[in-house]
C-alpha cells in the first residue's frame, strides 16, 4: 500500500463546556495506589512539620498503624485526578477552597476522585465563566479522605440545563479533627515552642527552588496533561509552569517550619498572583491572624502565608515596611498587585500566592 495519510482523529480533554451542568458529577479516569516510595520522594521535596507525617511512632500512639499521607500530597493527588476530564480544557485556576483531611490515608492505600460542578458564574465582561467545583479523594473502602472546593476560568459557558444539586452539605473534617484531639490529649510532645500572637509577622529563612526534573517527576506522576508543564519542546525553560498544587504545598511547608510540629493543617483559601516557573526559588512570610486554645496544651493557630519567588526572605525583607492593607481582605490577584504597586513596589511581581490556613498546635 503506497500513500499517505494525514492526521484525522484527536483525543479530546478536560470538561465538555457544551454539555456541562450545575450538579454534574466527574469521575476520574484513574485510580493511583501510593506506596512508601512516594511517601518517601514527596517528603523529600517538600518540608513537612507534621508529627503523623513524620513518625510511624507517634502515629502508633494516636493509634494509627502507619505514618498519614502528608496533606500536601493528598492535596495534589485530589486536584490532580480531575486535571484530564475537568481542568486541562481550563484557562485558569482561580482559586482553592477548604482545604480538607477528612480521614487518614496512608502508603498502600488506592484513590479516586469525583468532581461534583457546584456553580458556573460568566464574568463580568460576559467573556469567559468561573465553575466551582468541589473534588473528593477515596481510597479503596469508599472512604473519603480529602476534598477541597476549587475556582477555575474556563470560555464561556451556556448551561443548558441547571439541575438540582440536592442540597449536599460540603463536607466537613470536625471529627476528624476531633479525634486527634482526644487522642492527642496527654501525649508527651518534646519540641522547643515559640509563642506566636496575633499581629506577629514572621520572615520564613527557608528558600528552596521546584527543580525541572523535579517538576517533571511530579507533572508526569500526577498524570498532569497540560503541556505547559512539561512540553519543553513547545515551551522554553523559563515557561514551564509549576503547577499550582505544587507551589502551595512548598509555601505551606516553608511556614510551617517556624510553628514547629504541626497536626492536621487546613487551607481555608489561596489563590496565585504571579506564575512560578521550574527553578524559580520559593520563599514565604507569614502573618498571625488569630489563635484559639482548644484544649490545655493545644491552639488553633490562623495564618496569612504568602509565597514569593526569587527572593532570599530574611536577608532581603529583614527592613522592609509591609503595607497593612496586604493582611486584611484580599479577594484577587489584582489586590495583590495594586497594594504593592502602590505602597510596596519592591515586591511586585515577587509575591506569588496568598493563603490563608490553620492548624493546631501544641504550645506548652
Amino acid at each position: 500500500m503506497q500513500g499517505f495519510i494525514k492526521p484525522n482523529r484527536k483525543v479530546n480533554y478536560g470538561l465538555d463546556i457544551n454539555r456541562v451542568t450545575i450538579g454534574q458529577e466527574i469521575v476520574s479516569h484513574f485510580n493511583i495506589t501510593v506506596d512508601e516510595s512516594v511517601h518517601s520522594l514527596w517528603s523529600g521535596l517538600m518540608p513537612t512539620s507534621s508529627y503523623p507525617e513524620n513518625s510511624r511512632e507517634f502515629a502508633g500512639i494516636l493509634g494509627f498503624h502507619e505514618m498519614f499521607l502528608p496533606y500536601g500530597f493528598l492535596m495534589n493527588l485530589t486536584l490532580s485526578l480531575g486535571v484530564e476530564n475537568f481542568a486541562h480544557s481550563s484557562l485558569l485556576h482561580l482559586e482553592i477552597r477548604n482545604a480538607l483531611y477528612l480521614n487518614p490515608a496512608f502508603a498502600g492505600d488506592t484513590f479516586s476522585c469525583v468532581i461534583k460542578v457546584k456553580d458556573i458564574n460568566d464574568t463580568s465582561n460576559g467573556n469567559y465563566s468561573t465553575v466551582v467545583s468541589e473534588h473528593v479523594l477515596s481510597n479503596q473502602k469508599g472512604e473519603a479522605v480529602f476534598s477541597l472546593e476549587r475556582v477555575t476560568l474556563f470560555p464561556r459557558i451556556n448551561v443548558i440545563h441547571n439541575q438540582d444539586s440536592n442540597g449536599v452539605e460540603p463536607l466537613k473534617n470536625h471529627h476528624f479533627k476531633e479525634k486527634i484531639l482526644a487522642r492527642v490529649r496527654g501525649i508527651s510532645i518534646e519540641n522547643k515552642i515559640d509563642d506566636f500572637n496575633e499581629g506577629d509577622l514572621l520572615l520564613h529563612p527557608f528558600v528552596r527552588p521546584v527543580g525541572k526534573s523535579e517538576n517533571l517527576f511530579w507533572a508526569t506522576y500526577f498524570k498532569n496533561t497540560h503541556p505547559i508543564h512539561y512540553n519543553y519542546q513547545r515551551y522554553k525553560p523559563g515557561e514551564i509552569i509549576i503547577s499550582g498544587g505544587i507551589v502551595l504545598s512548598m509555601v505551606l511547608g516553608i511556614s510551617g517550619r517556624e510553628f514547629r510540629q504541626l497536626l492536621l493543617p487546613q487551607v481555608d483559601k489561596a489563590f496565585h498572583v504571579v506564575p512560578v516557573v521550574a527553578e524559580d526559588r520559593v520563599g514565604a512570610f507569614s502573618y498571625i491572624k488569630n489563635s484559639t486554645h482548644l484544649m490545655p496544651g493545644f491552639e488553633e493557630i490562623e495564618v496569612r502565608t504568602f509565597g514569593l519567588r526569587n527572593v532570599d526572605t530574611e536577608p532581603e525583607l529583614s527592613d522592609a515596611d509591609f503595607p497593612l492593607e496586604l493582611f486584611n481582605g484580599l479577594q484577587r490577584p489584582a489586590d495583590v498587585e495594586r497594594i504593592l504597586e502602590e505602597k510596596c513596589p519592591a515586591l511586585k511581581g515577587k509575591i506569588c500566592l496568598v493563603a490563608d490556613w490553620k492548624a493546631l498546635r501544641k504550645v506548652e
